[in-house]
């Protein structure tokens, strides 16, 4: 609360929308316009008064709500990677799922992949190094859907 009215504060102890946006996307948040717009209203706010802090607590809790799921997502897009079914993600794994896509990957670009990934340097991601890549580059919304196992 500090931070957001020494920043932001113009004496009302209320948020603008650009104010209430440029916070959550400094808290890693990605919703775009109309999301917040909808978060508003589920919330019972009216935009035009400001936002109070309670309620910017209230926002944050719904759009915390959508991420949830972005484990269970995260997991399963390395579920699907994970084509030996052994708890790792392999240069010769993504060989086959990259075959099983239709994918033309060379193996230059396939050691890359697992390199930018694997932090322990031991050739292989576990699914901690898969989620921690995931979430830095915002690879992972929408992918999942398109990345089915196939034996």
């Amino acid at each position: 609360k500090h931070g957001i009215n020494a920043e932001y504060g113009d004496g009302t102890g209320r948020l603008s929308f650009p104010v209430l946006r440029k916070s959550l996307r400094t808290m890693g948040f990605n919703a775009d316009d109309r999301e917040l717009m909808g978060a508003i209203a589920d919330c019972g706010i009216d935009i035009q008064e400001g936002i109070t802090f309670a309620q910017f607590v209230d926002i944050v809790l719904i759009e915390q709500g959508d991420s949830f799921d972005v484990y269970e997502e995260l997991m399963s897009g390395f579920t699907a990677m994970d084509i030996d079914r052994n708890g790792k993600i392999t240069v010769e794994s993504l060989k086959k799922l990259s075959e099983n896509l239709d994918e033309d990957l060379t193996l230059a670009e396939l050691e890359d992949m697992i390199k930018e990934a694997d932090t322990s340097g031991n050739g292989e991601v576990s699914h901690r190094e898969f989620i921690s890549v995931m979430l830095k580059t915002n690879l992972f919304r929408g992918t999942t859907a398109n990345l089915k196992h196939t034996d």
